[in-house]
């Protein structure tokens, strides 16, 4: 249960370190009345959509391919 918090964690983070790197505001999906912020689901679909893309194999290539990203590897030193 500990490890499946710590991932969830992580996820999240990296989800907002995406979003702070962003150079604009990812459009808001459920628009609410007096509130231009965007919403961590706004940052997931873009995620997800980035994911489904034929060009995402240049982010995360296919196995085979062996890349060493010192971030990754720290974050997941740190939850295992």
């Amino acid at each position: 249960m500990t490890n499946h918090l710590q991932f969830c964690l992580m996820a999240s983070t990296i989800t907002w370190i995406y979003a702070n790197r962003m150079k604009a505001d990812p459009e808001r999906r459920h628009k609410v009345k007096g509130r231009t912020c965007f919403a961590f689901s706004d940052v997931r679909r873009l995620i997800a959509e980035a994911a489904l893309n034929e060009d995402f194999d240049r982010v995360c290539p296919k196995p085979g391919k062996p890349t060493k990203n010192w971030l990754v590897a720290v974050l997941l030193r740190m939850v295992a």
